[in-house]
């Protein structure tokens, strides 16, 4: 009896310990653990550095980062489900105290709904801005603008994050775009107003660097039948 005893508390010890185990891979690192599971959801890492992570996407997925100002800021990964390591590389002329990498699923096998999960990077000695980094930073921007659209009505542009939508002068959202610099980088964006230039409409836009738009077929068709043909990035005219 003694015997057969002991070994119900050893197999019980050993469910427990299974459950225990089990529970922790449960409480994934990520709000949307159906989704992704992170090592971790904040990071310090140095201006000029880089930074792993090991993370397991359940899906394919793509990424956008939050407002920063060096083109060397940006996430190294597949894009690809499954356990994997991502690095994170920081630029070393960053200025942002806080870069937010948006981990977005980008996979046919799940329906989008725009849904994300994200991982803060608290960026430590950051260094002083360029002068331009510095000039586009101090532009005057807002949170919204007026513009002319078709049949001589005024919408509203406003920005959200750094996305910025069109809407009507009904206040109904038309069409919306962003701006990159490169290597799946979502870029600063601060809207100051309209200009005219070569025949069109441009949204005029500051940024923390040379970026260009980003924008749906869809949008894009909106955008044009409203008269604009694209933006003005920091005083350089870029079409969709």
């Amino acid at each position: 009896m003694f015997k057969m005893k002991k070994n119900i508390v050893v197999a019980l010890a050993a469910f427990m310990a299974a459950g225990s185990i089990m529970t922790v891979d449960a409480h994934a690192e990520s709000d949307l653990p159906m989704y992704f599971d992170f090592g971790d959801t904040v990071l310090n890492v140095e201006a000029g550095s880089t930074q792993k992570m090991h993370m397991r996407a359940y899906y394919d997925y793509t990424y956008h980062m939050g407002p920063h100002t060096s083109a060397g800021t940006y996430l190294e990964c597949s894009f690809k489900s499954g356990t994997q390591d991502v690095i994170f590389h920081i630029g070393a002329d960053e200025q942002a105290g806080n870069v937010p990498f948006y981990f977005y699923v980008d996979d046919e096998k799940v329906m989008s709904d725009a849904t994300y999960d994200d991982v803060q990077v608290r960026v430590k000695n950051n260094g002083g801005a360029t002068a331009a980094q510095a000039a586009a930073q101090n532009t005057a921007v807002a949170e919204s603008v007026q513009a002319p659209i078709a049949n001589k009505k005024t919408g509203t542009v406003k920005k959200t994050d750094n996305i910025a939508m069109l809407y009507n002068d009904k206040d109904v959202a038309m069409a919306s775009f962003s701006l990159t610099n490169g290597n799946g980088q979502m870029a600063t964006l601060g809207l100051k107003g309209v200009v005219a230039g070569e025949g069109a409409n441009y949204f005029d836009v500051a940024s923390a660097t040379d970026s260009t738009p980003v924008i749906s077929e869809s949008d894009k068709a909106v955008m044009t039948a409203n008269g604009f043909a694209g933006v003005c990035v920091n005083g350089k005219y870029k079409n969709w």
